[in-house]
């Protein structure tokens, strides 16, 4: 038999083999409806081997869609999860840039549902660190470590606690003299800075809105609480006063007789005797002209608005903002004897008992909780895990669109308002 019958020989046989494997398939997915995850790979196959391709254009109102960016489309029935799975369908084959849009080409190999049946959506990956930790902790996976971490406090959170609340309780006595120490340095070596933003502050803040504002908002309260209390002893202090002894005095001190000062001893015997009795009889209703008075302060929507902004200001002041920040980093990271007192406490002999005790419980609760995240040799690499790695390693998976099949389309790839992570299909199943 000659080369070329051999290869026509060759070529009639795979055509018959290839044909006869996809009219099988065809009729096992029609037959084969229990055993959903052979059925979903012979589906898989067979949509790629009996594909008809399609092109149609879409406008891109970003302009950020590029060449081999993949269209997904929503599996009628829900993953073995429960949640949504996704089949891709389609792949952004051209960029045409116009003068005015930016329109881009599909490629639809999707033979269920038309093209012009679906409303198109495009993600985008950025990269940002809320991004990737909530691609890789999504709410049910954080609540599940929260459960984890919950249980295991629950076991062994007594030993804990026993072993490293002295640790902290130490570290706290040993720092605070450290810091007050450094706190009053750092202000003395700042001083000139602090009576300068003091003097602005009294200039641009005090003088013209916190006085006014006294006035108008704090005077009218104290005097409406206090004003009766302090008529009430005014009048009893000035019943008990002696205007003839306090007369007589004061003639006495202005003659040149020898002695003096008669004047003072008796208002130094009238407040002792007389006046601070009066007050401690009416100590009472001060304190409660007080008490009403810092309530309505408190209360009263115009001066808490005031110091609210006040406040306000001078947190955005950008010289008061690094001066504290100033002093705060000079007391606290730049402080060589706090770090000191830091390392001796946390690297004693109790402070490395503790840590052992800390590392037999909570290892095994660790490990999990990286199962979780990360995957495990039993089920491989998590895919959540597996997204991050293709994003931020890899550089891919930036861009996509999902199909939605809403009976009908606008022509546009809209951006869509929800985020999701990126789809993973899943070309094969177990049994």
């Amino acid at each position: 038999m000659k080369r070329t019958q051999k290869r026509a020989l060759g070529l009639v046989f795979w055509t018959v083999a290839i044909a006869a494997a996809v009219f099988g398939a065809a009729n096992l997915m029609q037959t084969e409806r229990g055993n959903s995850g052979p059925r979903q790979t012979i589906e898989s196959v067979a949509r790629y081997v009996m594909r008809t391709e399609t092109t149609f254009r879409q406008i891109d109102p970003t302009s950020s869609l590029r060449l081999g960016d993949p269209v997904f489309s929503a599996n009628d029935e829900p993953g073995a999860d429960g949640g949504t799975e996704f089949r891709q369908v389609g792949r952004v084959s051209e960029v045409i840039v116009g003068p005015s849009q930016t329109e881009v080409e599909i490629v639809w190999y999707d033979s269920e549902v038309p093209a012009d049946q679906c409303q198109l959506f495009q993600y985008h990956s950025t990269g940002r660190l809320s991004e990737v930790v909530e691609t890789l902790m999504p709410p049910e996976k954080q609540q599940a470590i929260r459960d984890e971490i919950s249980r295991a406090m629950a076991r062994h959170g007594q030993e804990l606690s026993q072993a490293f609340v002295p640790l902290v309780e130490e570290s706290l006595k040993k720092s605070m003299p450290v810091i007050e120490d450094e706190f009053r340095r750092s202000v003395a070596r700042h001083r000139s800075e602090l009576d300068a933003a003091a003097q602005r502050w009294n200039d641009e803040l005090v003088q013209d809105r916190l006085i006014p504002m006294a006035r108008r908002e704090i005077l009218p309260i104290v005097k409406k609480h206090g004003q009766p209390p302090a008529e009430a002893i005014g009048r009893e202090i000035w019943d008990r006063a002696s205007l003839f002894r306090f007369g007589w005095r004061a003639i006495y001190d202005k003659t040149p007789l020898p002695r003096k000062d008669l004047l003072r001893e008796e208002w130094q015997r009238f407040v002792e005797e007389e006046a601070v009795p009066v007050l401690e009889e009416h100590m009472d209703e001060i304190v409660v002209a007080i008490q009403r008075s810092v309530r309505d302060v408190s209360k009263n929507p115009a001066i808490r608005q005031e110091l609210s902004d006040v406040a306000e200001q001078i947190a955005a002041d950008p010289q008061s903002r690094r001066l504290v920040q100033t002093i705060l980093k000079e007391t606290f990271v730049e402080n060589p004897e706090l770090h000191q007192v830091w390392r001796q406490v946390w690297s004693s002999d109790k402070a490395r008992a503790a840590f052992e005790i800390a590392g037999d419980r909570m290892e095994p609760v660790v490990r999990k909780i990286g199962d979780q995240i990360f995957g495990s040799e039993e089920d491989g690499i998590n895919p959540d895990f597996a997204r991050v790695l293709r994003t931020q390693i890899l550089r891919k998976d930036r861009r996509w669109i999902v199909a939605w099949h809403t009976g009908a389309g606008n022509g546009v790839i809209e951006v869509a308002k929800k985020t999701m992570p990126y789809p993973v299909v899943y070309v094969a199943q177990e049994n």
